[in-house]
């Protein structure tokens, strides 16, 4: 069963003449959404706010209990954690610690919502998270259609700007540094422009147009003078790290600016969002630490039903035969249908099996592979259909949403979702698969007014964040 919302949405988009056909977000109107060269789904998802709300008190928690697990489990040596993760000790002598203080919160969880809650699939802790280039005007978007302003004002939606909170993160990181109005610089690792340049510009003008003084180069650009950081000639307060600890640890210069910004950043010199460390709390395996009883007894009874809640049956199978080892391969056999595969430091996608899209002998290989190098193994979340109505065609067809979910030191900070028809796969690149923003309602309104579509309010009020 999908949210009330969806389906009032829906049964108003039926209607011959409705106010609600023709949204198109990749019509002319919108070239800085076409520009990036996604495909858009003409509604968005639907939320309710005390659902949100609920969620977004255990996302923290977790993230919280997540970000903890160094210093709970291994007194913030960096070494002993990358040890104990299977990660390359060359990243542990780069990252050199953990700090006495948190970094600040922000990352994006991919999740599903399996038609009684939210759950987790996996985090994305640290600053290389994307996304965000769209998320926010993908939603707002929407409201320069007549049709969907009129029916998000009638029913109460609204959206969170996630680039707009993103700036205000900014502009507090750098408020240690200097004045309110840091200078921030997008940084990638040596190289980092020519591959990932197209998806960062967009994040850039965004900021920008939120008013922040924005740079974007790579970490060659940098350099330390005085005991500040500058871009070229301009000193820069917030230093935006698109780079990760692979671009720069077997590169000579880029390893030494990396050590050079981190010394910045514990000196209070200039803000790194997000310090090097964030690295390794996006390790896959951090989630079996979380999940698996014999690896939690770290965590308080209550702590373990906050995870519980949100995130799924996790293991990790790890290099060495061991009798344990050897009992979980055997059950991930057996329950090859119901279980993902997923390579400890895998992203975007890649080095991913769905055990339900295989047969046994993939299956066998791709746990073989993944017990030699690190890996967990989930237990399978099964979307809810979000039912979508084609004006064309008139029939509604049921399609499975991953959501991008976002916190920061705010807390829950929007996000979006990537939409394919049901039993299709999950991929960057798959030509079926629809972007959406996220829309929440008001939870305390009567069913017969949604049905009757009779709910009044302000719309100023109702769309005041968007």
């Amino acid at each position: 069963m999908t949210d009330r919302m969806t389906r009032l949405f829906n049964r108003e988009l039926a209607r011959p003449g409705s106010p609600l056909l023709g949204i198109d977000l990749g019509s002319d109107r919108f070239p800085a959404l076409t520009g990036l060269g996604y495909r858009y789904l003409s509604r968005p998802m639907f939320f309710g706010e005390e659902e949100i709300r609920r969620f977004e008190a255990d996302l923290l928690g977790v993230v919280d209990l997540l970000t903890s697990l160094p210093e709970r489990l291994f007194d913030g040596d960096a070494e002993r954690v990358c040890r104990a993760l299977g990660v390359d000790p060359a990243k542990a002598a780069l990252v050199g610690g953990f700090g006495k203080e948190r970094p600040a919160r922000f990352g994006r969880v991919d999740a599903y919502h399996d038609g009684e809650s939210l759950k987790i699939l996996e985090f994305n802790a640290s600053s290389q998270t994307g996304g965000q280039e769209w998320v926010g005007p993908a939603a707002a978007a929407l409201l320069e259609f007549e049709g969907f302003r009129s029916f998000a004002g009638r029913h109460g939606l609204h959206h969170l700007d996630t680039t707009a909170l993103l700036a205000g993160a900014l502009r507090a990181a750098g408020a240690a540094v200097s004045a309110p109005e840091p200078v921030v610089a997008l940084i990638e690792g040596p190289g980092g422009m020519a591959a990932y340049g197209h998806a960062w510009r967009p994040l850039q003008r965004l900021l920008r147009a939120e008013g922040l003084e924005c740079h974007l180069g790579e970490i060659g650009d940098l350099r330390v003078r005085g005991g500040r950081v500058l871009l070229g000639e301009v000193t820069v307060d917030v230093v935006y790290r698109l780079f990760d600890l692979d671009q720069v640890v077997g590169h000579p210069q880029g390893r030494e600016l990396a050590g050079q910004l981190r010394d910045a950043h514990q000196d209070g010199r200039v803000a790194l969002w997000s310090p090097l460390e964030t690295d390794l709390n996006a390790n896959k395996r951090w989630m079996a630490y979380l999940s698996d009883p014999r690896l939690r007894s770290h965590l308080s009874t209550e702590e373990r039903r906050l995870v519980d809640r949100v995130l799924p049956w996790t293991r990790a199978l790890t290099p060495g035969a061991t009798a344990h080892g050897r009992e979980l391969l055997e059950l991930c056999r057996e329950r090859r249908e119901h279980l993902i595969l997923k390579l400890d430091e895998s992203f975007a996608s890649q080095g991913i099996t769905c055990g339900w899209l295989v047969d046994d002998r993939q299956w066998e290989q791709a746990l073989r592979q993944a017990a030699s190098v690190g890996a967990v193994v989930q237990e399978r979340v099964v979307p809810r259909q979000e039912p979508v109505f084609d004006p064309v065609t008139g029939r509604t067809e049921p399609w499975d949403s991953c959501l991008g979910l976002y916190w920061m030191p705010s807390g829950f900070a929007g996000g979006g979702a990537r939409l394919v028809p049901s039993g299709r796969p999950f991929t960057l690149e798959a030509e079926h698969k629809r972007l959406a923003g996220i829309y929440l309602y008001p939870d305390a309104v009567t069913s017969d007014a949604v049905t009757s579509g009779t709910m009044t309010a302000d719309t100023d009020d109702r769309t005041e964040e968007s």
